[in-house]
């Protein structure tokens, strides 16, 4: 089996968008929730079933496209970059119930693979392990998720804290990718000549 990490911590700015772009990036699943994302495998999961909720403040939104995975293919041995596939993912209108509670004035939103790409990753999966042994495990994979987001008043300068959960078919409920992550908190070389990373909404 590949080594799949799940991209975690890591901030970039998309500046095709001029938006924030929150990477989870760079510690293995297995550090992020302990046993829980142990269970997690991209290349057995159900692409059907794979729900990704983001929870925010009403002061800031996330623009449509803005929520979007990223799947990478790695030789293991050199490092080159074999397979990319991104996915802009689509909000699915529905509550999630098993959420922990949040506070006043927050959102909640539940993303999903687009139903037209479903098939297309399963039979991804599926060359996947058509391949010998010794060629899967020449492979390290990487999934990454990517939360744009935009502030609704555009002179608010506060707090911008975004919180991400993860479940799948291996996952009973959803479980925490990361807590409260503020926006603002990016390096300031990221920023170009901008002052604030998060921009407003257009």
């Amino acid at each position: 089996m590949p080594e799949f990490f799940l991209k975690h911590a890591a901030r970039q700015v998309r500046a095709s968008s001029q938006a924030l772009a929150f990477t989870l990036a760079g510690l293995p699943i297995s550090n992020c929730q302990g046993s829980e994302l142990d269970k997690f495998n991209p290349t057995t999961t159900d692409p059907d079933r794979f729900r990704i909720a983001v929870r925010h403040s009403d002061r800031l939104q996330v623009p449509p496209g803005g929520a979007k995975m990223r799947l990478l293919m790695k030789d293991r041995t050199f490092g080159a970059v074999l397979k990319v596939k991104e996915i802009v993912l689509e909000e699915t209108g529905k509550a999630a119930k098993d959420l922990p509670p949040g506070g006043a004035n927050e959102n909640v939103s539940i993303y999903r693979i687009p139903k037209s790409q479903i098939e297309e990753l399963r039979a991804l999966q599926a060359r996947f392990h058509a391949l010998p042994p010794d060629r899967r495990n020449a492979l390290k994979g990487f999934l990454q998720i990517d939360i744009a987001g935009c502030k609704v008043d555009p002179a608010d300068t506060g707090r911008m804290l975004v919180s991400t959960y993860m479940k799948s078919s291996e996952l009973l409920d959803f479980v925490v990718l990361e807590t409260e992550y503020d926006l603002r908190n990016v390096p300031a070389g990221f920023l170009g000549n901008r002052k604030d990373p998060v921009r407003p909404c257009t």
